[in-house]
């Protein structure tokens, strides 16, 4: 299976009541929901997810971006997620809506 380095900018959806954090801690696994450009056709990624940015939560609801950093394994994950695309990111229930800003090459 092949692994992928991307960064990217995530807008963290709504916090449910009584937790405190959006992404559990500085490096979580988390799954990735993307697109395929052409077909349309929606892929699940398995993801580590790891964040420097400590977000700012503002009172009530609003939003915050985040830059994570996401290791994804698959074999057609090149296919799905390339800076521009946007992707869904997922633990139980919706964290957040991102845009892979550059893949990183190691």
């Amino acid at each position: 299976m092949k692994r992928y380095k991307y960064q990217a900018t995530v807008t963290l959806a709504p916090r449910p009541a009584g937790n405190d954090t959006a992404l559990p801690g500085p490096a979580c696994r988390m799954v990735v929901r993307a697109s395929h450009r052409e077909t349309h056709a929606n892929q699940l990624f398995s993801a580590l997810v790891s964040s420097s940015d400590t977000p700012a939560y503002a009172a009530a609801a609003t939003a915050s971006q985040v830059v994570v950093t996401l290791v994804v394994l698959g074999d057609t994950a090149a296919d799905y997620l390339a800076p521009g695309e946007e992707f869904d990111l997922l633990r139980g229930r919706n964290v957040g809506h991102g845009v892979i800003t550059r893949r990183i090459f190691v």
